[in-house]
């Protein structure tokens, strides 16, 4: 993934299915390697410049998650993205919850959950 795409899409510059045509391969192969015994997944972000995600970037995230444009491993692919990149810090302890919760791929976020996100969003909860 681009560094330069992914902060484009967090800024609601570039629409969530032109960033999921661009990491539609990669998201689907470290899924696949992640579910295939003895692989490991790999997740992939170009270097770019030192970045603060606030909420209103994970806002449009789990926005466009809730709104059903980008499907629930591509979001989880790009909260570990921006987990696992020195370029990017987090505004404040609510976006670092948010996004450990959408990368964590081991249980399936539901509706209600999605739905919960936004709403600590909003509140700042």
């Amino acid at each position: 993934m681009l560094h330069s795409s992914l902060i484009s899409f967090l800024n609601g510059e570039k629409p969530a299915d032109e960033l999921w045509q661009e990491i539609e391969t990669e998201v689907t192969e470290c899924a696949t390697a992640s579910t295939t015994p003895g692989c490991v997944g790999h997740v992939i972000i170009t270097d770019g410049p030192d970045t603060i995600i606030n909420l209103r970037h994970v806002d449009v995230l789990v926005s466009r998650l809730a709104d059903g444009i980008l499907p629930v491993q591509a979001a989880a692919y790009i909260a570990d993205a921006l987990i696992m990149s020195d370029d990017f810090a987090f505004a404040d302890e609510g976006v670092s919850e948010v996004l450990y919760c959408l990368s964590d791929d081991s249980a399936r976020l539901s509706r209600e959950d999605v739905q919960a996100l936004r709403n600590r969003l909003s509140t700042g909860a």
